[in-house]
């Protein structure tokens, strides 16, 4: 029963992880975003800041806490079950999940980042006059091809580490 109990509080641990790491970067990132359009409204950029910080700190403490609890508080390393030898094995066992996200992640992003740039050029061309929703307009038009860049690239960089 004991080992029962740990194995549904690692399958918890996963859970986590995989749905608490994407949805807090994206958190994160919407920090960002915050910060960039918030002009002279300083309840926006305190939100932004609030977002990054909360939100970066709890990346990481989601993705490296249970590692670091478990490396300071067993003695023993963690056992692989008799279907994975090896712990290449287990994590190529985990791959098809891994690409299947990462491709999901590209079909979202291309009519996002497309919707995202002619916004931008809307929002540019509908604010002769106002700084500020020029800005927001540039910033939009400027930020689809970075994160066009970013679906391209951060799944192809994380294939070598």
């Amino acid at each position: 029963m004991f080992i029962n109990l740990i194995n549904g509080f690692h399958q918890v641990v996963r859970l986590v992880q995989v749905i608490g790491i994407p949805v807090m970067v994206l958190l994160f990132l919407l920090g960002f975003v915050l910060i960039l359009t918030s002009g002279k409204n300083p309840i926006r950029k305190r939100r932004g800041y609030i977002f990054i910080i909360i939100f970066g700190i709890g990346a990481f403490a989601v993705a490296y806490l249970p590692a670091i609890i478990h490396n300071y508080t067993v003695d023993q390393p963690l056992q692989l079950t008799d279907k994975h030898k090896t712990v290449k094995d287990y994590v190529d066992s985990a791959t098809p999940i891994g690409t299947i996200l990462f491709n999901a992640l590209f079909y979202v992003a291309i009519p996002i980042t497309g919707f995202m740039f002619y916004a931008g050029v809307i929002v540019r061309f509908m604010a002769p006059k106002n700084p500020s929703r020029r800005r927001k307009g540039i910033g939009l038009v400027l930020f689809a091809p970075l994160t066009m860049f970013f679906v391209y690239i951060v799944p192809k960089i994380l294939v070598y580490i």
